[in-house]
Formats: C-alpha cells, sequence, structure tokens
C-alpha cells in the first residue's frame, strides 16, 4: 500500500474511533503524512480540518490535530507564516483541552519555525516543552527525533558543541527505536558537523559514511544527495579535490535527474570550486555557467550572487579584466537587493513572531478568564442551590406543620379507628399509636423535600433543553 493509501485509510479510521482511542491510530497517521506527495497533502489535510469542524457531535482534540497537520504542510512547503498562525490555533486548543501529545506536537512545529526565522530564544521555549512532552509520552519517537534535531542543530550553531553531540545522538537513538531513516540521516550529519569541529576526522567520515548507507538503502534521492554533498564537503576540507569531484558529480547527477535544483546549483559551485583550486579553469568555467543559469531559471538570487562572484574570480586568474569586472558588479547588485530582500523578509518575520506570541498571550489570559468565569459560575450555582434548598425546607417545614395541625384536630377520630382496627383499649397501645404518629412526621418532612427538589430539577432541565425549531 502507497502512503496516501494508508493515510486516507488511518484518517477515516480516526473519524470513526471513541476519544479515548485517537492516541491508537493517530502517531502512525502523522508519520506517515510526511511523505505523502505535495498535491495530497494539502488536499488530505483540508479535508481532515473540513470534517473536524463540522462533526456533530463537536470533536475539538481532532480539530486541533486536523489543524496540525495543516500547519505541518504549510512548514513541509517552507510557508513558514501560516505554518505558524495554524500551529499556535492548533496549540491552544490543545492547551484548553489539556492534550498534552498535541501540545508536544505543535510546540515542535512552532519552535522549528522560530528557529528558520532565526528568533532563537522563541524557539528554545518551544522547542524544550515539546521535547519535555513527547519524551513523557513516548508515542511519537519520529517527532521527538526532529524536535531534538533542531535544538541540537540550535547549539551547534551557537557553539555549544557537547549539548549539540548529544541531541544529535539523542535523534539517531529515538530514529532507531522508530525505525524512522529520515531523520536519523539528518542526525548523522549533524553528529559529523561536531565531530568535524572537534577536530575528529575520522569518526566524522565513519559517521557520514553511515549516513549515505542508510539513505541508499532506503533508495531516497534527496537523502542520497545530500549524503554525498556532506562527504564531499568534508573531503575538500581535508585536501581530497579528486574525492569531492567524484562524490559531487555523484550528487549533481542525482538532483538533475530528481528535479532537486537548487540542490544542483550547489553541487555546480562546489565543482567548480574543486576545478579552480587545481587550476582547471575551462573546465570550471561551463559549470559555473551551468550554476548560472539552473539559478537563474529556479531565480534563487543568493546562489545566482554565488555564481557570479566565482566568475567574477576564475576571470580575474585568467586576466580577463572586462568580464571579471562585469560579473563583480553583477554580484554586488545582486547582494544589494538580497539585503533589501532580507530586511524586508526579516521585518516580516519579526511581525509574524511578534502577532503570534500576542495570540499566545491573548490565549493564555482568555484561558485565565474563563477559568475563573467557571469558578465563579460554580460557587454562584452553589449558593443558588443552598437558597434553593433552604426555600424547599422551609416550604416542606410548612407543609409538614400543616399535616400536623389536621392531624392534632382530627386525632381523635384517628385514635378511634386505630383502636378499633387493633380491638383494644390500652393505654400503652394508645400510646404506641400517638408516637408513631409523631415520629412519621420527620420522614414525612423529609419526603416532602425530596418531592420539591425533583420538581425544581425537572423545571431547570426543561429550561435548559432546546426548542424545537417548527
Amino acid at each position: 500500500m502507497s502512503d496516501l493509501t494508508d493515510v486516507t485509510a488511518s484518517l477515516e479510521t480516526l473519524k470513526r474511533c471513541a476519544p479515548g482511542d485517537i492516541h491508537a491510530y493517530l502517531p502512525a497517521m502523522l508519520r506517515q503524512y510526511r511523505f505523502v506527495p505535495r498535491a495530497d497533502r494539502r488536499r488530505i489535510g483540508e479535508d481532515f480540518a473540513r470534517w473536524a469542524n463540522e462533526v456533530v457531535p463537536p470533536a475539538p482534540v481532532l480539530a486541533g490535530y486536523a489543524a496540525f497537520t495543516q500547519a505541518m504542510d504549510r512548514f513541509m512547503d517552507e510557508d513558514l507564516r501560516p505554518a505558524l498562525q495554524i500551529a499556535m490555533q492548533s496549540h491552544s486548543v490543545f492547551a484548553e483541552h489539556d492534550e498534552r501529545d498535541g501540545i508536544g506536537l505543535s510546540s515542535m512545529l512552532i519552535g522549528a519555525t522560530y528557529r528558520t526565522f532565526g528568533n532563537f530564544d522563541l524557539a528554545l521555549k518551544a522547542l524544550w516543552q515539546a521535547y519535555e512532552l513527547l519524551k513523557s509520552s513516548g508515542r511519537h519517537p519520529v517527532f521527538l527525533a526532529a524536535t531534538a534535531n533542531s535544538l541540537a542543530n540550535i547549539d551547534l550553531e551557537l557553539g555549544h558543541l557537547d549539548e549539540a553531540r548529544v541531541m544529535f545522538e539523542t535523534t539517531c537513538a529515538e530514529c532507531q527505536r522508530a525505525d524512522d531513516f529520515y531523520f536519523h540521516v539528518y542526525g548523522l550529519h549533524g553528529l559529523a558537523r561536531v565531530h568535524m569541529r572537534q577536530e575528529h576526522p575520522a569518526d566524522a567520515e565513519a559517521i557520514l559514511q553511515q549516513a549515505l548507507e542508510l539513505a541508499e538503502k532506503h533508495g531516497h534521492p534527496l537523502h542520497i544527495a545530500n549524503s554525498l554533498t556532506e562527504l564531499a564537503s568534508f573531503h575538500s576540507e581535508r585536501g581530497s579535490l579528486d574525492e569531492a569531484e567524484v562524490l559531487s558529480t555523484r550528487a549533481l547527477e542525482i538532483r538533475e535527474r530528481h528535479l532537486l535544483m537548487a540542490g544542483a546549483v550547489t553541487n555546480c559551485l562546489r565543482l567548480a570550486d574543486i576545478r579552480c583550486r587545481q587550476s582547471r579553469w575551462d573546465e570550471a568555467l561551463p559549470m559555473l555557467n551551468r550554476a548560472l543559469a539552473i539559478a537563474k531559471d529556479i531565480d534563487v538570487k543568493p546562489k545566482m550572487a554565488q555564481a557570479h562572484e566565482q566568475l567574477s574570480r576564475l576571470y580575474e586568474q585568467t586576466n580577463d579584466d572586462e568580464r571579471s569586472l562585469y560579473h563583480y558588479k553583477q554580484f554586488h547588485a545582486l547582494r544589494e537587493e538580497i539585503e533589501r530582500e532580507d530586511s524586508a523578509r526579516k521585518l516580516a518575520d519579526a511581525k509574524t513572531v511578534f502577532e503570534a506570541e500576542q495570540a499566545r498571550k491573548e490565549n493564555a489570559i482568555i484561558k485565565a478568564q474563563k477559568a475563573e468565569i467557571e469558578v465563579k459560575n460554580r460557587e454562584l450555582q452553589d449558593t443558588i442551590d443552598e437558597l434553593t434548598r433552604a426555600k424547599i425546607g422551609r416550604r416542606a417545614k410548612a407543609l409538614t406543620l400543616a399535616l400536623a395541625i389536621v392531624l392534632f384536630i382530627f386525632q381523635d377520630a384517628i385514635l378511634g379507628t386505630a383502636l378499633r382496627l387493633l380491638a383494644s383499649n390500652n393505654y400503652f397501645v394508645l400510646l404506641t399509636v400517638k408516637m408513631a404518629i409523631i415520629f412519621s412526621l420527620s420522614p414525612i418532612n423529609r419526603g416532602i423535600e425530596r418531592y420539591l427538589l425533583k420538581r425544581v430539577t425537572r423545571k431547570r432541565t426543561a429550561a435548559s433543553l432546546p426548542v424545537p425549531v417548527t
């Protein structure tokens, strides 16, 4: 069965299962949802959200998970602003219903988005919450691995190498437990970078080779090309240019075959750099022109700028000053344009982060207010119930008193009837009948209270029912 078929079947089971059985089916669905083709993934997420928001009776927890699948889809498409907003909405739903797995999953996505925006403080706060919740749950080892991978990369960027190594090792361990290769490959790449920066090249090479073998075992083109590129970078830094060229060429062929064009530009630029370092100018030039053409075609300006910069240096080395100057000017023009766009993007990202945090704070305030209102409502209801019971008690006592007066007035007739029925004029029999009448007043009073209380309860229930529309 394909991933699409499995995910569709899992969703149908989720829609029919009892609320307590959600976690029996959800982890497998979310795990396979990552591999559904892009167009189908978007459609499935929207259909699931539509059903969850329209189903009767309401299923708020499933609606939260439906929103999470939509956020996950946006994040995978690098549509980060909608991803953050939807993830925040799902987080609020989960927090309101104390759905700890959902809080952990949405926090993972929120933290990963903040990390992409470069806001490490907010990213760490969300990611650590996700890590603790997902670790204690144990139901989502794949997403725990993703969380650990995000934390590790932040530590690596901040230069906290020991902490990064521990988290990359956690990523690999969780992936092995879940038999998931996807984040395992990323974890191995990160672990190799840590070993490189700690001057352990032999360990780094062995880990990169392990990542490549794992990617090839599962036949995943993206991971195979990434692993080849990581190995090529390793050999290039170590001065093994021939080995780096072979690996980069293999990676380029895979990326072009599977239309992974952004990565193909990177391989072209690295191959050109290797050939320039070997003074193979005639072989480097076509590769740079190829990189520039692909970068223009997919409109990736940073790669275009990088290609122009390398072309400028190549022409400088070959004493072609006119072309060197031309590409140098193109490089600077593109760099200025990229800086303007980066500034605008960072401002938009900051605005998105601010709005998301404001929404989170507002949701927290609303939740606190709602909890306070619920407490006040319970206190008010308790007061009303006490007053109702006191009122009913007074009314019951009044009715019991009235009954006692009636019995007092007609006591001679009642006693005469009782003595005739018992066929006795014994004084003690007469005393027993009188005591029975007296002691019966207390249970009669309680019975009247219960009856009046049931009447009040029935009236409240009837008032709370919706009026049928005719």
